[in-house]
């Protein structure tokens, strides 16, 4: 068979074709040019291809080479940018636009630059030389390396492949104005800062001086403001100073100047993220995105952005393709790892914090979020947990903080200055717990109560603790160097923090011990494990001296009970018991969602299993997928799920009248129910609980032996189960029991608030009397003298929110139990 050969004439090219070779040609023309000498030939030819096609990489890289070259780097800039939107992954690309931010003085946006491009997987000898010289701006390093146009010999195949893609981009001519992106070229239509101002604030930036560099960003931004770099400029250093509410107009306006301006787009995403403007952060991330599909921070950004919004399998999917783009960064694996802390995966949490931990060991927000996930593993032991929390210290304990020298005066008997530090002074269970007790310890004429508020967000909450503050001090945008100078300047004598290991902590700052005597309450169930903090304050019945002096680098200081409940205001009565007229008994869970696990319902379903005519209500429900998750649980147990009830996060009254439903509610493990124990009982319902080793595991213990109700406290697991039906088999005592549990619980300490404030009146004085003395904290248990008296009873305070959208909030249920960190 002979061979035959095609003499037909070739077919034409499509317009779309003609237009990508003739753009080929012309690079081919460019880049010879380029290499004959001819820059400003090549320079005309590279700017055509760009009007031409403006999203088109490697013309806009090449073009920015050529600026940088010739002393226009700020220029090159926004060429840059505009290759790596349309290629984020390119190394080459990065490494000349680090450079071109570093000729341009823009060191700070070099810094930024460099984590962005390691999320992208960029590593290697050109960027580390690029590393060094921003470590080193005042000098010439010759390990910076020289970017170059692509060359002739590969430029045919890079062309012809990346002008089609970048004719995809390109909009129809009627949607162009209205939708397409400018692209961010700088022109001489307005003044512009010169080279040397910009030096100069980034030279700040990178002394570490954030005060000076935020003074000289705010005169370049009055003298100059249309340029973008000033804006820039400013964002950065308002950022890194922590001034995060006044990022957000001067990152808008940078990005209204320049809206390629990725860390602009960044800054002001995560900035609207952290201070609550949840939709718009979305809004504006999703933007970035559209900008950069392949950015990482951003898809992490977006992440817990939607986490915050409820939208949890938008945010974990978010997050994963944050981890998949860059698998080295440890902020990504944090998020990640805080999303799935969130939602109850704590083996895939801790996974994924350690694997965030190793590439960072010094990062507290993922520390402390791994310590949190450590308290509901069932598995480990006290001692390797409190061996945990011990590593936070030996990383974040200044050691010089032991010797600081203090003006405060040893005097053991004069009024003290109590600082008092949280983010939770807002609907929080943690600021429900503190305000009973702070109405009366406000009233003791021997304190001053300082507040330091470590968060942004304002609430009915925070109106009335504010009213009970001899000093209130905002001080969420302070950097850990400002708070704790504020905390030296008010001379605070002892410092109170609410926080620890949970969300917007600034352990971290009190680390550097601005107060002579410092300790922690409340806000997390266990040991800083800091050396910077002398006291933990809890009760004998969560935390016995004798048990628990060894989980804690803190001595304990014992109360006549840990805190306060203070009852839901308009609180439904107490009914009587449902079984009596149902006909079968209602078990109950009020827990957080997270607190759940397959084991827990396992156990829950072996009492279901015994009593089959059983129902059992689960209420803080936040979305259909977390009922079918737990669907799926149970039915794993063999349980029909008809005999199930899900109920929805709701308001305070909704959730409090769901306890009309249930006969017994049913604790979670290892980390058991404080708030929501306190609020069924308030409501006549008992819990059955097991306590553990550590202290989250004994809360609803506590509370039970306060009220005098042992018998509901179970040993293990058999013996959780047997209690679970036994108790219920006396229905009359049952329903006694019901009906008198609000007299039992008003006659109990965790119920008369004033006698846990003279407790904790007490307890400072003790701690401040050791410390006038020089005697080295011990653990003490403060206990009320036989005379005591309580101090007259506050006033009542106005409602100062009162006939306004507060009093509909003062109906949320509040968050039941400390919340997670999220990475910043």
């Amino acid at each position: 068979m002979s061979i035959q050969f095609d003499f037909s004439a070739p077919q034409p090219l499509s317009p779309e074709q003609q237009r990508a070779q003739d753009i080929a040609l012309v690079m081919q023309s460019a880049i010879e040019q380029y290499h004959a000498g001819e820059v400003d030939d090549a320079r005309a030819l590279f700017e055509a291809i760009v009007e031409a096609v403006p999203n088109h990489p490697d013309a806009n890289y090449n073009l920015g080479v050529i600026k940088v070259q010739t002393d226009r780097a700020v220029e090159a800039v926004a060429h840059f940018e505009v290759a790596l939107g349309v290629r984020p992954s390119n190394g080459q690309y990065w490494v000349a636009y680090i450079n071109a931010l570093f000729q341009s003085d823009q060191t700070a946006a070099g810094w930024l630059a460099v984590e962005m491009a390691q999320q992208q997987g960029v590593n290697g000898p050109a960027l580390n030389g690029l590393i060094t010289q921003l470590a080193y701006p005042d000098r010439k390093l010759e390990t910076v390396p020289n970017a170059r146009p692509t060359t002739a010999n590969n430029i045919t195949l890079i062309v012809g492949e990346t002008a089609a893609e970048a004719q995809q981009q390109e909009p129809a001519p009627q949607e162009e104005q209205r939708e397409a992106a400018p692209v961010s070229i700088k022109t001489t239509k307005h003044r512009q800062a010169e080279k040397g101002e910009l030096h100069k604030h980034n030279t700040l930036v990178h002394k570490g001086q954030i005060a000076e560099s935020v003074a000289v960003a705010r005169k370049l931004v009055a003298r100059y403001p249309k340029d973008s770099e000033c804006w820039r400029a400013l964002s950065i250093s308002l950022h890194k100073n922590s001034q995060f509410r006044e990022v957000i107009p001067a990152a808008r306006k940078a990005v209204e100047l320049d809206p390629n301006d990725v860390i602009c787009r960044l800054l002001l995403s995560d900035t609207l993220r952290h201070t609550g403007a949840l939709a718009e952060a979305e809004t504006q991330v999703r933007e970035l995105l559209a900008l950069v599909p392949d950015h990482a921070e951003a898809h992490r950004i977006l992440g817990v952005t939607l986490i915050a919004l409820g939208k949890r399998a938008e945010a974990i999917a978010s997050c994963q393709r944050a981890a998949d783009l860059a698998p080295r960064s440890a902020a990504v694996h944090s998020s990640l790892g805080t999303l799935y802390l969130g939602i109850g995966a704590m083996d895939l949490a801790e996974k994924a914090l350690r694997l965030s931990l190793e590439l960072e060991p010094t990062n507290s927000n993922a520390r402390s979020n791994l310590l949190f996930c450590l308290t509901h593993n069932s598995t480990i032991d006290k001692a390797a947990l409190y061996k945990e929390h011990c590593v936070f210290g030996q990383i974040h304990d200044v050691p010089s903080a032991s010797n600081r020298r203090y003006p405060n005066k040893r005097n053991p008997d004069r009024k003290l200055r109590i600082g008092f530090v949280s983010g939770d002074f807002c609907n929080h269970a943690v600021a429900y717990y503190f305000l009973p007790i702070v109405r009366h310890l406000s009233r003791d004429p021997n304190l001053s109560l300082h507040f330091y508020y470590t968060f942004g967000l304002q609430d009915h909450m925070t109106e009335q603790l504010r009213a009970h503050a001899h000093a209130w001090n905002a001080v969420a945008d302070m950097s850990d160097a400002a708070l704790v100078k504020k905390i030296r300047d008010d001379n605070i004598d002892i410092v109170v923090d609410l926080s620890g290991h949970t969300a917007h902590t600034r352990i971290v700052a009190l680390a550097q011990k601005p107060a002579p005597v410092q300790a922690s309450w409340i806000g997390y169930p266990g040991t800083t494990g800091m050396a910077a903090f002398d006291y933990y304050i809890a009760d004998r019945f969560v935390a016995p001296i004798d048990e628990f002096t060894e989980q804690f680098t803190e001595k304990l200081a014992l109360l006549p009970s840990s805190t306060a409940y203070m009852p839901p205001p308009n609180c439904p009565p107490v009914n009587g018991l449902p079984a009596l007229h149902k006909g079968y008994i209602t078990y109950g869970s009020f827990n957080r969602l997270n607190k759940l696990s397959p084991e827990v319902i396992a156990l829950w379903s072996t009492i279901l299993r015994a009593q089959p005519t059983s129902r059992m209500v689960i209420g803080a429900i936040g979305s259909k997928l977390d009922e079918e998750t737990y669907l799926d649980w149970f039915r794993a147990e063999g349980i029909d799920t008809s005999r199930l009830t899900f109920c929805p996060r709701t308001t305070l009254p909704v959730y409090m009248q769901q306890h009309h439903h249930v006969d017994l509610c049913l604790d979670t493990f290892p980390y058991v129910g404080s708030t929501t124990t306190l609020n069924a009982l308030w409501m006549g319902v008992p819990t059955v609980t097991m306590p553990g080793i550590s202290m989250p595991s004994r809360c609803g213990a506590g509370w039970l032996e306060q009220v005098g109700l042992h018998e509901f406290v179970a040993r293990d697991k058999e013996e959780f189960v047997q209690k679970s039906i036994d108790l219920t088999r006396d229905l009359d005592a049952l329903s006694r029991l019901r009906i008198g549990m609000r007299d039992r619980c008003q006659g109990s300490v965790p119920f008369q608030p004033e006698k846990v404030a003279g407790g904790l009146s007490i307890a400072l004085r003790t701690m401040w009397k050791r410390w006038c003395v020089e005697e080295t904290p011990s653990a003490f248990e403060a206990t009320l003298p036989a005379d005591w008296c309580p101090p007259p009873a506050p006033e009542d305070k106005p409602d100062l929110k009162s006939n306004s959208k507060a009093d509909a909030k003062t109906d949320a249920k509040p968050e039941t139990e400390p919340e997670v960190k999220t990475a910043a």
